[in-house]
């Protein structure tokens, strides 16, 4: 996030997968195949702000590190989106 503006960065793909430390083309697949989603498309060019690039991480760990397959990940990945889904709406609940 910049501070001055408040606004965050979005950077175009071959950034982000360099910033991620992954190749560009296995981030072209993961955007095909839905594992991640470009937080905004100008033309052709693809940008991916903070929240994408934490996702594009827990791909990598989860690849690198559990030697998970593209399968393996979409499982985890919706798994990990429903828990914290199910504990935002705890904590709403809890704050009402």
């Amino acid at each position: 996030m910049n501070e001055r503006t408040g606004l965050t960065q979005l950077l175009p793909l071959e950034i982000a997968a360099q910033r991620v430390r992954l190749p560009p083309t296995r981030v072209r697949r993961y955007v095909r195949t839905g594992l991640v989603r470009p937080e905004r498309v100008e033309g052709r060019v693809e940008l991916f702000g903070e929240a994408e690039l934490a996702r594009l991480r827990k791909i990598r760990r989860l690849r690198e590190d559990l030697g998970l397959n593209t399968a393996g990940i979409e499982i985890v990945l919706r798994l990990l989106d429903e828990i914290h889904a199910l504990r935002a709406a705890l904590a709403q609940g809890r704050a009402e």
